[in-house]
């Protein structure tokens, strides 16, 4: 559903401002602001600075066009799971 469609819309850009989110899915700020939290609280996305881009592909420049636009970044697995066969 919705939750599932901000994951993937995250995962595919890398990053995207509440505003881009809102804008995307044709849904309130606050609405957004809500799923955004919820993949924030699961450890999904992080919250970035102000006007940041994390990896999106904006070189570090400001992104959005509004001063207090708050950009959110999915959070890539550092590790990929390993497999480890049981010995016997």
């Amino acid at each position: 559903m919705m939750l599932g469609e901000i994951r993937d819309y995250l995962q595919q850009r890398g990053s995207a401002s509440l505003n881009d989110v809102a804008t995307h899915f044709d849904i309130t700020q606050d609405t957004a602001q809500f799923a955004l939290n919820y993949w924030q609280r699961k450890g999904k996305i992080r919250e970035l600075a102000a006007g940041a881009c994390g990896s999106g592909g904006c070189g570090g420049k400001s992104c959005g066009g509004t001063k207090a636009a708050t950009n959110y970044e999915w959070v890539k697995r550092a590790v990929p799971l390993q497999w480890f066969p049981l010995k016997s």
